[in-house]
């Protein structure tokens, strides 16, 4: 028996969708290039090869483009920490895990560590409007519960107490990172990974049992 042919309206969602995602494309590059504040619609239209009018049905703003962006981005990562996160048996396992993750994801996509960062031409406090800031918010702790919901059992804390503990974690190989990208990890003989390594030394309790600390060091 045949498939029954498409209807107009799945043929205007497969175009929509075509156009969103050479939008999208055309954004990256313009963003790559100037930063949020830099770009412009006029800017990504003329690298799509399409009108600005074009643009407005599918996004209202430039802001609502990188906030789509960073969404994607944000779920993309989820995805790749979730899946070392469920591979590993342990607490401690899941917080080296979910850190590991985190940092190996974003030293193999680097435009999205500036994406995440708003650092394409200088690091600034930036956002694309409150109600997409606390979505894309939202989004992120998604990502840092990974960590959070493993550490708080390792270190037997409460709930509440966890958040200080995973913003050292993240600030820590935020900074590795950016400092690696840069280069300037090189002449001190050291890199992100070893650095993250050093921290979870740090953060994990030296109490662990031998087969947690033993599965770590094999690691290493």
């Amino acid at each position: 028996m045949s498939k029954p042919a498409p209807s107009a309206k799945d043929w205007s969602d497969v175009v929509k969708g075509a156009k969103r995602e050479l939008l999208l494309r055309a954004a990256r590059d313009e963003f790559a290039e100037q930063g949020l504040e830099g770009a412009t619609m006029r800017g990504i239209a003329v690298r799509a090869g399409c009108t600005t009018g074009a643009i407005y049905p599918l996004f209202d703003s430039k802001e609502a483009i990188y906030a789509e962006l960073l969404k994607q981005s944000l779920a993309a990562l989820d995805d790749f920490v979730a899946a070392a996160v469920s591979a590993a048996r342990t607490p401690e396992a899941q917080v080296e895990a979910a850190c590991g993750a985190f940092l190996g994801y974003y030293l193999d996509h680097r435009f999205e560590i500036n994406l995440g960062l708003y650092a394409f031409r200088g690091l600034k406090r930036q956002g694309v409007g409150k109600p997409s800031d606390d979505e894309l918010n939202q989004a992120l702790w998604k990502v840092l519960e990974r960590i959070a919901v493993p550490l708080t059992e390792v270190r037997g804390l409460k709930p509440a107490e966890v958040r200080p503990w995973v913003a050292l974690l993240t600030s820590q190989m935020i900074g590795a990172l950016v400092l690696q990208i840069a280069g300037r990890l090189d002449f001190l003989d050291t890199g992100a990974k070893t650095l993250l390594r050093m921290m979870l030394a740090q953060c994990l309790p030296e109490s662990a049992p031998k087969g947690r600390k033993a599965s770590r060091n094999k690691n290493q």
